[in-house]
């Protein structure tokens, strides 16, 4: 039985999803309805040793605690009719006699990307039972509960993303998460007989949660500042003397101003600044609820109240081993390049893949090109990329063409990256050997075809895809004059890169039939032909769009990467690219890159990889950087956001091209090298994850060696 608060019990679930140009479809949520906490608790009998899992799931959210300690947050985001139950096995954190459950249960109640939220389905389910199946409890009735208005909200920040946060300390019941509070005056739950949630478990765990120590903090006046080193993702928390009241004030941010202090209205368009009311009672510990992205802090403590000591970070993400995604050669800014792409990957993993952790908390299917791919490596866990996967494929009940963002309620769509889910399938079966998702999400694949054929012409070319955002490349200022007028919706006739993207489409989606053993439809190459004959021009680089004569990088990189491009055209692109570098954003270098492996061309690969230029990755640790960034600079983008795991492309080139480390055969069952490291980067040692456990490698003296996994 779902458990809700009173106010949600007799209301039907609104319809929010819809399509993005469908603007009479769209809702605006009920604001009384928004920020609602539930406090729930539960008591419980153990006996030393007792094996017990708990399976729990909440709607939007959860923060779970077992006799005062932090246990786990969750669940992932997804749509209702295939909602995700966490399982956490007890069985060392129970202690014989009493024990005392309760769980924090947040309801965001906004259209957004980071929360499956104003649908009026909130609420909570639990389950506690012993390792024979014998019940402990369930959410009932019988559970207390208490609905606090201590987490008030001083407006919203990004794009409706998260609230600024303003909390009571003393209207949060004093010592609720442990076993001697006394919940007599609470109420009884609440049942919701007709919730419609689907319950499934969800494929992926819960994130990890941990301590993060400041590297420094001092004093400087009526303020602590701190720095926590490098970029970090969580919730920030300190103890202070509260007997005297007051309000202490807390501001986050990536980056410093001129004068020192923390720059906490980011560039990114979050204001990270919160507020806690301490108390009155001997001492506070704060408590917010949602979680930010930042490296720097400082604590307004006028009256000197805060425990230095006390002061740290809830971090959070998606659990990567330590011991797997390592580079290091002769080149201290390789080196710091991959690093950075390492903790951006690290960090925007959270339950979903997120295209950053501050300003959208959204996951977006172009993106997953790359940082799906570039996490695998890293991790060798498959989890996070098949969820990914399935959660893109659940969202083909808006539109077969599949939205931009899933889950989430903030309705966007991009022809561009649709086009690519059919790659993105085939790289996480190279990488996994996974046949069941390949033949699960097949009939999603033919849907996606069938609906961008609807746009097809007779030229043999699709045009006029209005209905969703043609993109190209993201800033606009880095689509190096792309000619073509990309409004939403787009202008009227053929251009290039939707077209290219229309082809690997179709050509992958028959890869995955021929997998399959099922017939090919046929038709990329006569889209092919199509390409070629209308937008090759006689120096053998492409424009466009039809009656244009200007060859943007993207024009000339996609078909070079799709194989669109002839033999003998071969070189007049590569020259292109050559001269003007990396003149695009980073999330189409990660094509470049690849482009230039697939064509033999690994010197240039390599150059552009140790290029330190403004358009370089290099340029971001110049800058700075202690994990990927959005653009190439801060300054490139008008809301940069400084921790943003789509440039993630060379953790994919250093260990797929550089060191040349691929699958022989799907499962990782061997593996194969054909390295193209240049002699600069001297002895290189190397380690990324498959799904069968660690490969290392290494060189020294020109030779490498390879230790498979067993």
């Amino acid at each position: 039985m779902w458990i809700c608060d009173p106010d949600f019990a007799k209301l039907k679930p609104i319809e929010t999803l819809h399509k993005q140009m469908d603007q009479a479809a769209k809702i605006e949520p009920d604001p009384a309805l928004r920020n609602r906490h539930m406090l729930v608790r539960r008591a419980f009998e153990a006996k030393a040793g007792e094996k017990m899992t708990l399976s729990i799931t909440a709607d939007d959210y959860y923060k779970l605690y077992l006799n005062g300690e932090l246990i786990g947050v969750g669940p992932a985001q997804a749509y209702a009719d295939r909602y995700p139950v966490n399982h956490y096995d007890l069985t060392d954190r129970v202690k014989p006699g009493k024990n005392a459950l309760a769980v924090h249960v947040f309801y965001m109640g906004a259209i957004t990307r980071a929360w499956q939220s104003g649908d009026n389905r909130q609420g909570l389910w639990m389950r506690l039972a012993r390792e024979d199946g014998g019940l402990v409890f369930e959410s009932d009735r019988a559970c207390r509960v208490f609905f606090p208005r201590a987490w008030g909200e001083k407006g919203l920040m990004g794009y409706q993303t998260q609230f600024i946060e303003e909390v009571d300390g003393a209207a949060i019941p004093e010592g609720w998460k442990t076993v001697p509070f006394d919940d007599s005056a609470w109420l009884d739950a609440c049942e919701n007989p007709s919730d419609d949630h689907v319950l499934v478990d969800q494929i992926t765990p819960p994130v990890c949660l941990y301590e993060q120590k400041p590297a420094m903090i001092e004093r400087r006046g009526d303020v602590w500042f701190i720095d926590m080193g490098a970029e970090t993702v969580g919730t920030v928390h300190c103890a202070a003397k509260a007997a005297g009241g007051g309000v202490i004030e807390l501001r986050m941010g990536e980056e410093l101003n001129g004068d020192g202090t923390v720059r906490w209205n980011m560039r990114c368009n979050c204001d990270y600044r919160l507020w806690w009311r301490l108390s009155g009672r001997d001492r506070d510990e704060t408590d917010f609820f949602d979680y930010m992205a930042f490296r720097y802090i400082e604590i307004v403590d006028l009256e000197g109240v805060v425990e230095p000591e006390s002061v740290g970070v809830t971090a959070r993400h998606y659990p990567m081993p330590e011991d797997r995604g390592r580079f290091r050669c002769a080149s201290p800014l390789l080196n710091g390049v991959f690093d950075i792409y390492r903790r951006g990957v690290m960090l925007g993993a959270q339950e979903a893949f997120l295209d950053c952790p501050s300003r959208e908390k959204g996951q977006y299917l172009g993106d997953g090109t790359i940082t799906a791919h570039a996490h695998l490596l890293l991790t060798g866990d498959p989890r996070m990329y098949k969820k990914m996967l399935f959660d893109f494929a659940a969202s083909a009940r808006v539109c077969p063409g599949l939205m931009a963002v899933a889950p989430g309620n903030e309705m966007q769509e991009i022809a561009d990256y649709s086009c690519q889910y059919p790659e993105q399938i085939l790289t996480y079966y190279e990488l996994t050997g996974d046949m069941d998702t390949v033949r699960a999400l097949m009939p999603v694949v033919d849907g996606l075809e069938d609906y961008f054929d609807r746009f097809r012409t007779e030229s043999g070319l699709i045009e006029n895809v209005t209905e969703k955002w043609n993109l190209v490349d993201w800033p606009a200022n880095l689509r190096d004059g792309y000619d073509f007028e990309l409004s939403q919706p787009i202008g009227p006739g053929v251009h290039n890169v939707i077209n290219a993207f229309y082809y690997g489409l179709k050509k992958d989606a028959d890869r995955m039939r021929a997998l399959l053993g099922l017939p090919r439809r046929g038709g990329a190459e006569a889209v092919k032909r199509a390409f070629i004959a209308a937008f090759r021009r006689e120096d053998g680089l492409f424009r466009d769009a039809v009656g244009s004569e200007h060859a943007a990088f993207h024009s000339v990189v996609l078909p070079l990467y799709y194989g669109i491009t002839a033999p003998e055209d071969v070189a007049p692109a590569i020259e292109l690219i050559r001269e003007r570098g990396l003149c695009c954003g980073v999330y189409m270098a990660c094509f470049a890159l690849k482009a230039l492996a697939r064509s033999g061309e690994y010197a240039l690969m390599n150059a552009l990889l140790l290029s330190e230029d403004e358009h370089s990755w290099g340029n971001m640790l110049h800058e700075g950087a202690t994990s990927c960034w959005e653009a190439w600079g801060k300054d490139q983008k008008r809301n940069t956001s400084l921790c943003h795991p789509w440039a993630s492309a060379p953790v994919i080139s250093l260990i797929e091209d550089v060191a040349g480390i691929r699958p022989a055969r799907p499962g990782f069952d061997g593996l194969i090298q054909t390295p193209h490291a240049p002699d600069e980067l001297g002895d290189i040692d190397l380690s990324f994850g498959t799904v069968r456990g660690v490969v290392r490698a290494s060189r020294r003296s020109g030779q490498w060696s390879l230790e498979t996994p067993s």
